[in-house]
């Protein structure tokens, strides 16, 4: 578990350390589409979190949002390069990179880097979290009317008529009852700022894997109430919160 925890704060350091490199040239090659980005940085930052991951665990098998699943293991790094494309494309200093260490399908460790604040979270399951090296534990004192929420849409619900529906009658019913809802495109950057208490909670619908497990053990391990159903996941430092959340959600449907 120790090497585990170590090679996966340095995977993310090699990718997100070359991302800010990036983003500070203003220059953005890739693919640009209606609903997301396929940047060049992004390929070259997973080829150098996973060089990373290849020189400790040459027998792993790796699920890159770039190149897909490569090999079969018990252990599987599940990983993000640069969660926040968009964001880093336009010039945004809001993205992240992730990895999630899969036990037989079971995240047991999870890292999230966001180069341009200097910021790594460490999760480990059953051991709880951390940010730079020091503890940190999930705690709002606002009440939900006076709080702020993530909104994360996953590309499934974005790409989906129905589902990208549903998904604009979630975030009309969450903006009555929170003071703001914010759709920031880096889920990762939020799930750090859920779990150290800065924001007051997170709905995911129908998120992508790539993020989802590095974020929800994230979440879990610093404390985060949470409850995950068929392609939504709500969590809050506050559960008082959290059970709003759930019934705001179950009226908007």
């Amino acid at each position: 578990m120790d090497e585990l925890r170590t090679v996966a704060v340095e995977a993310v350091e090699a990718g997100g350390d070359y991302l800010a490199e990036q983003f500070r040239t203003g220059e953005v090659a890739g693919e640009y589409g209606t609903d997301d980005v396929k940047a060049v940085a992004d390929r070259e930052a997973e080829s150098r979190v996973v060089d990373v991951i290849r020189r400790s665990f040459p027998e792993h098998a790796i699920h890159g949002e770039e190149s897909g699943q490569n090999g079969q293991h018990r252990y599987e790094w599940v990983v993000d390069p640069l969660d926040g494309t968009n964001n880093f494309a336009s010039g945004l200093p809001s993205f992240a990179t992730a990895v999630a260490v899969l036990d037989d399908g079971d995240p047991i460790v999870s890292a999230i880097y966001e180069p341009l604040a200097a910021d790594r979270y460490l999760a480990v399951a059953g051991e709880g979290a951390t940010r730079n090296g020091e503890p940190l534990r999930a705690d709002t004192d606002r009440d939900l009317r006076h709080g702020t929420l993530s909104f994360v849409v996953g590309l499934p619900a974005v790409r989906d008529d129905a589902l990208r529906a549903q998904a604009t009658q979630i975030g009309d019913a969450l903006g009555e009852e929170a003071k703001r809802v914010v759709q920031t495109w880096s889920p990762c950057v939020d799930w750090g700022l859920v779990a150290a208490g800065r924001l007051e909670g997170i709905v995911c619908f129908h998120p992508d894997v790539y993020e989802q497990h590095a974020g929800a053990l994230l979440a879990d391990e610093s404390g985060v109430a949470s409850v995950s159903r068929d392609g939504l996941y709500v969590g809050s430092p506050d559960p008082a919160i959290r059970d709003r959340l759930l019934t705001v959600l179950d009226e908007s449907a």
